[in-house]
């Protein structure tokens, strides 16, 4: 089985070595490591003109952002399974062996994968979203569910509310351009659409707790989440495609899932209109609401038996409905 990892660059300099020397130092050397360079203004695309490695291949194109960079990368995919990693990330040298003999082990549409928190002081942390995949543990002793098994309707929403991580999901390649799921364009916070695509439309999932990446919260870089910028207002837009695609799945009809799907899409609009500059606060909120006001109305019909075991869901109806209420 033939791997495919995709990273993106954008001025990344030497920093980007600490992830391509972790991909090429993977003991399962079936892959194939695709990286776009998305008009870097500095030294990084003569940095990589120097790798000599064949199975990497460098793909370059004027400066169009994240997402155009990674869609780019998906027309050149020829791995059976394809993946994603950060510029300023890392993979541990396990990685491909373990997300390979996971695959083996239930051939899945998308493979979820725990990870590693390095915050900014340099600990080590288990990822956010680790009591996700305990919870999923003890649903799915195998590991891997189907839509037609029982635990289905708490699979999904669990599986959902796993962080939109570019690097913690393997997807089939074939089910991934039969289903014409990508990124979208011009935006900042693709991730959420881009997982909760994949989540719904897969007919199996698999679970690999064994952690295949290394987040790291950075003082020196430019990160998204460690600003407050305008930037944020991303989400408002996202959100909305977010809401838009899923409600074309049959999932949608799952009241469970739906509230997982609007949740998850909350939780960042909630931590970005808190984050975001005081000044820009309101308008962040009236922007919001006006989104909201143009989604189904199911998506603010939470389930009256919201499980315990997701307190999320319950503060996620709280915030929207406060949203709701804005003058």
């Amino acid at each position: 089985m033939k791997l495919t990892c995709i990273t993106t660059t954008f001025n990344e300099g030497e920093a980007l070595f600490t992830s391509v020397n972790s991909i090429l130092n993977q003991t399962y050397t079936d892959f194939e490591y695709l990286i776009v360079d998305d008009g870097s203004s500095d030294d990084t695309l003569e940095l990589l003109q120097g790798l000599n490695d064949p199975r990497i291949r460098i793909l370059s194109q004027a400066n169009d952002g994240l997402s155009s960079a990674r869609n780019r990368a998906l027309e050149h995919v020829t791995g059976d399974y394809v993946c994603f990693l950060d510029a300023d990330d890392c993979r541990p040298n396990w990685s491909f062996q373990a997300i390979a003999d996971a695959i083996k082990a239930s051939a899945p549409d998308v493979l979820l994968c725990a990870g590693v928190l390095s915050d900014l002081r340099g600990e080590l942390e288990a990822f956010y979203d680790r009591s996700c995949f305990n919870m999923l543990a003890d649903i799915c002793p195998n590991d891997s569910v189907t839509k037609t098994d029982a635990v289905a309707k708490w699979a999904w929403p669990l599986a959902q509310w796993i962080e939109p991580q570019s690097a913690n999901k393997v997807i089939r390649t074939d089910f991934l351009k039969a289903r014409m799921i990508g990124f979208p364009n011009t935006h900042f916070f693709e991730d959420i659409y881009f997982h909760t695509n994949v989540i719904a439309a897969a007919h199996k999932l698999a679970f690999l707790r064994t952690p295949t990446f290394t987040y790291f919260r950075r003082y020196s870089r430019p990160q998204i989440t460690g600003t407050a910028t305008d930037k944020r207002f991303d989400i408002i837009a996202v959100t909305k495609l977010t809401l838009e695609s899923f409600a074309r799945y049959t999932e949608f009809h799952d009241p469970l899932h739906r509230a997982s799907v609007v949740a998850s899409c909350a939780k960042l609009m909630e931590w970005c209109e808190q984050s975001v500059g005081h000044h820009h606060r309101f308008s962040f909120q009236q922007a919001a609401k006006g989104m909201l006001q143009l989604a189904d109305p199911l998506y603010l019909s939470f389930p009256s038996d919201i499980p315990t075991e997701l307190p999320e869901l319950k503060r996620a109806q709280t915030y929207l409905e406060r949203l709701s209420n804005v003058a």
